[in-house]
């Protein structure tokens, strides 16, 4: 009796320290305060990525956030050209901000990934951003235009690698056009 009461409380705390190590937050980084939600809506084009199963081997990708006023939720489209199948692909998810006026977000795309992301640099004038997950699986450049500068790019690549990422990892998607 005794041997199965230890075998239990060993399971207990062997699960225990497993969800524990698989819950801990080791982000190094926080998101950016003061963030205006409404200039954030839009189209972003993605100028750079770490290659994910969701958007494997895409160009020309865009993301779309739309206000949806009723709930205030956010709808996010990202549509990006497979060119071996030679048609466009769509991703659809929601997020919720937060906290108001911080970079923090909560998505669901389906049909089954949930993430925090989290706005970690961005101009202010919102023309670029820099997005990456909790995880560090997952990160975004997104610009307002096709290209960005030197000098964002630099910026972005600093701060990415300062909380820990390996910008190595990073793809930089054509957005040249796609003739018809």
């Amino acid at each position: 009796m005794n041997l199965k009461k230890l075998a239990l409380a060993a399971l207990a705390i062997g699960t225990t320290a497993y969800i524990a190590k698989h819950n801990k937050k080791n982000t190094k980084y926080k998101p950016v305060q003061n963030f205006d939600l409404d200039e954030f809506m839009g189209r972003w084009y993605e100028i750079a990525r770490i290659e994910n199963k969701s958007q494997l081997k895409l160009t020309n990708v865009t993301h779309r956030f739309i206000l949806e006023e009723e709930d205030g939720s956010i709808e996010i489209i990202v549509r990006g050209y497979d060119a071996k199948k030679k048609n466009w692909r769509k991703i659809d998810g929601i997020a919720n901000q937060d906290i108001d006026n911080v970079g923090l977000f909560s998505t669901t795309f389906l049909p089954r990934l949930a993430k925090k992301l989290y706005v970690i640099d961005y101009d202010k004038d919102y023309n670029n951003l820099l997005i990456a997950s909790e995880d560090y699986k997952l990160l975004w450049i997104l610009s307002r235009r096709k290209e960005i500068s030197d000098v964002v790019k630099t910026r972005f690549l600093e701060s990415a690698n300062k909380v820990g990422f390996d910008t190595s990892k990073l793809i930089w998607p054509s957005q040249v056009p796609i003739s018809k």
